[in-house]
């Protein structure tokens, strides 16, 4: 079983911050257990670069939405923000600030997110925007991920930016939606992370070194 100690040495062999990295080592050495991974470290293996990549290397609990016009249309696409909504509530420079609340209710509310997030009130694309180190999105999933782990994240969401629940979440996330068929397919397993390949050369680097870290 890893010690805090040996979390530490993995953790900033993957490039996280020295004082982050004595933030969760902790975190991890009380979570990550030998049962805790169906597949072990075969699921560490994608599991840490993912959760790395998506929080900016455990510095980011919450998703940021501070996107220029240009940035909301390449990210979300037109269909679920138009470019005269995107000129209206993104940040350009020396103008206007982004108004991060009402573009999480637009790109992830509507008829887009009531199917694919269960986002039903005006308000849920904000309540429940991406938190946690992998980025857990939208009501159905605070709720499914907060039954797993016995929380309940739909009425105290904040809790997903707390490192133990948060980290205690991702797992319970990647077990649930990750099968052990798909470890090693990193293509795959990005787009069951974020919807496509956004990121997929960084962790494809980051694969290398947590491997290494691990098995070491």
């Amino acid at each position: 079983m890893r010690t805090t100690n040996d979390w530490l040495l993995i953790l900033g062999a993957c490039g996280v911050k020295p004082l982050t990295a004595e933030l969760w080592a902790a975190v991890f050495a009380d979570e990550v257990k030998p049962r805790t991974f169906s597949a072990g470290d075969a699921d560490l293996a994608d599991f840490l670069p993912n959760i790395l990549h998506e929080s900016a290397m455990l510095e980011r609990m919450e998703e940021s939405l501070n996107y220029t016009p240009e940035g909301l249309i390449a990210t979300f696409g037109p269909a679920r923000i138009t470019p005269a909504q995107a000129q209206a509530l993104g940040r350009i420079p020396g103008k206007q600030a982004a108004d991060q609340r009402a573009i999480a209710n637009v790109v992830y509310g509507g008829e887009w997110g009531r199917k694919k997030l269960g986002n039903v009130g005006p308000n849920d694309g904000w309540t429940y925007r991406g938190r946690g180190p992998i980025g857990i999105t939208g009501l159905d999933n605070y709720r499914r991920v907060g039954d797993l782990i016995g929380q309940n994240l739909v009425g105290i969401p904040d809790l997903l930016s707390q490192p133990r629940f948060a980290l205690d979440a991702c797992i319970a996330w990647w077990e649930d939606r990750i099968p052990d068929t798909m470890l090693g397919e990193t293509t795959a397993i990005r787009q069951r992370v974020n919807g496509g390949t956004l990121g997929l050369a960084e962790v494809q680097a980051l694969t290398i070194k947590a491997k290494a870290a691990l098995e070491a």
